[in-house]
């Protein structure tokens, strides 16, 4: 049997790079990019020869491949062009959705960052005419979200995301409530932490921005490599093989390398390393990273001293680690207790405990002495209403 999925054409990828507000609707468990990664986990980029960055009233950043729209039973999701209000953002949230055992919640999950935007400069769907989407355009908010890139229908190992070579890296941009519907399904918990901005002008647009630059910059680098290896792949067909498409695929790289970003934050920010890595480059960490970059951001524009930096990761990892990712079945159990008190020692790394580093540094907010925590479990209310209120049947 032939690969579960069908890899997009150089052609059809350069034609849909090149519009200028691309639409596309996906099949989850079918349509692939090159390289055989999930189409409907492709990243947020961000058209920045057509955006305008700053903090003006009038600026804004031209978001593509956000999923707008998705029906888990059916297996399909709209991805959108998305035109983002640079100077709209209402409240940041970190936002932890909990995995469960049973019925029981855990500490380990997803981590991701909720943008919510001022009702009046909210962000618009746009189609391929670059037109507001008809009827209701409008997205109340974003979810980023940092996750291993995988070929549809992959589970997620994190026994082999210890190992930078198995997953590639990508963030990828959601309308909140659609994220929020496939947790629901999974049912997987969402607890929000609003975060306490700093008392800087447009210090919440800031941290989107570092949000989707950081995420642009890494999905230009991630899928820079694979063209190469595609391209390269190319090259040495047989020459009875069907006619490659060597020179489309080179087209591609040049779009998306020449785009003219506004900064590069990969060398002084990752080291220049972007694979994904269960501890290193995660979900949790990702998300950790744009908060503590965003930050210190905010308080040198404002002229103040840096604040306290954010314990993102470990300055080293054990050497059990490396083994566990290495290691033959039996060596890799006798390893894993001792793994398991490791992780336990650097909560960091572990969802139900990262906004603990959050809060040490004094982003979260606080109610009667506590960390302000909001928590849908129940299944029947939601951060957008009541389902009940949403269903007619």
């Amino acid at each position: 049997m032939g690969q579960p999925y069908r890899e997009y054409s150089a052609s059809e990828i350069l034609a849909w790079s090149r519009a200028s507000t691309p639409v596309v609707r996906v099949e989850t468990a079918r349509d692939a990019l090159p390289g055989g990664l999930a189409m409907a986990m492709a990243p947020a980029m961000v058209s920045w020869d057509s955006s305008s960055v700053g903090f003006g009233d009038e600026d804004f950043y031209l978001v593509h491949n956000v999923n707008v729209a998705v029906n888990p039973i059916a297996g399909t999701g709209l991805l959108a062009t998305v035109r983002v209000p640079a100077a709209g953002v209402e409240s940041v949230e970190f936002v932890t959705v909990l995995s469960k055992v049973g019925k029981v919640e855990t500490e380990v999950g997803h981590a991701q960052l909720r943008f919510v935007f001022k009702p009046d400069h909210r962000p618009v769907i746009l189609d391929n005419s670059g037109r507001p989407m008809a009827n209701n355009a409008t997205l109340e908010d974003l979810v980023l979200s940092w996750e291993a890139w995988r070929p549809p229908r992959a589970g997620f190992d994190p026994f082999a995301g210890l190992d930078p070579s198995t997953y590639a890296l990508t963030m990828r941009a959601f309308h909140g409530p659609v994220r929020y519907l496939t947790d629901w399904m999974l049912d997987r918990p969402w607890v929000c932490y609003p975060l306490r901005m700093p008392a800087v002008p447009h210090a919440a647009d800031e941290f989107l921005y570092v949000g989707l630059l950081l995420g642009d910059t890494v999905a230009r680098h991630t899928i820079s490599e694979i063209l190469d290896r595609k391209i390269e792949q190319d090259r040495n067909l047989p020459e009875d093989y069907a006619e490659p498409e060597v020179e489309e695929w080179k087209q591609l790289k040049e779009t998306i390398e020449n785009e003219n970003l506004p900064e590069n934050p990969i060398q002084d920010i990752l080291g220049g390393k972007t694979r994904y890595h269960l501890i290193l480059r995660s979900c949790v960490t990702m998300a950790l990273t744009t908060l503590d970059w965003a930050n210190v951001r905010v308080h040198r524009r404002a002229g103040l001293p840096d604040p306290p930096r954010i314990r993102v990761t470990p300055e080293a990892l054990p050497a059990l680690l490396d083994d566990l990712v290495r290691g033959k079945r039996s060596s890799t159990l006798v390893r894993i207790p001792s793994a398991l008190h490791w992780l336990i020692h650097h909560q960091t790394v572990i969802p139900g405990r990262a906004y603990k580093a959050l809060d040490d540094v004094g982003l979260l907010q606080h109610r009667l002495g506590e960390v302000l925590r909001i928590a849908y479990e129940d299944r029947q209310e939601t951060p957008y209403g009541r389902l009940r209120d949403h269903i007619i049947y």
